[in-house]
């Protein structure tokens, strides 16, 4: 005996529609099922640019197979998306982490959580390679720069500026605007 599994159900802010990372991602075709879309109108504080990217970007999706799209009108405030996302028992994909603390229970995932889940963690003792591209503000400090704009602080690097080198990671830091990496360099004759 076979059991289906109901297709999910996703809905998706006007803001979320307009950014162009959340149609790449979902083109990547992880997402199957019901797609629940607001219907782009001017309401006062979205731009024409943001409307008209909303439309293009609804166009995109018609175009992607497994998911099924479904405008709804008169989504006008957050509490309208919840509201519907509640009724259709959808899960809420968004740009805005204020819906995710006013869910009430809602599965609620914000493209942050999504970003998070595939950032590198840098652990001590990691080896890697970084192009030191400025001095830091220490004493002999090199910085450089990996993959997804994440720092690195590279001690004894100084000298070290336009050089590509292997560093030892030494510990890492998340702050608000990005992870930071402290490394020093794997071969003793920068230092």
């Amino acid at each position: 005996m076979f059991f289906w599994k109901k297709p999910k159900t996703f809905i998706i802010d006007l803001d979320t529609l307009s950014d162009p990372r959340i149609i790449k991602f979902l083109q990547l075709g992880i997402l199957q099922g019901k797609l629940l879309l607001p219907q782009p109108e001017s309401r006062g504080e979205e731009t024409d640019y943001a409307i008209q990217r909303a439309k293009e970007h609804i166009e995109q999706l018609n175009k992607i197979n497994g998911l099924e799209l479904k405008i709804i009108p008169d989504i006008l405030t957050n509490q309208d998306l919840l509201n519907i996302a509640r009724k259709h028992r959808a899960t809420i994909i968004t740009i805005k982490p204020e819906l995710k603390t006013s869910a009430n229970g809602l599965v609620v995932v914000t493209t942050t959580e999504l970003f998070e889940l595939f950032r590198p963690s840098y652990l001590p003792g990691t080896v890697i390679k970084v192009k030191v591209t400025k001095k830091g503000k220490e004493r002999n400090e090199g910085i450089g720069y990996l993959e997804g704009g994440i720092k690195v602080v590279v001690e004894n690097a100084g000298n070290a500026v336009g050089q590509e080198l292997e560093a030892v990671v030494q510990g890492a830091i998340n702050t608000d605007v990005g992870q930071v990496v402290f490394a020093k360099p794997r071969f003793s004759e920068l230092q």
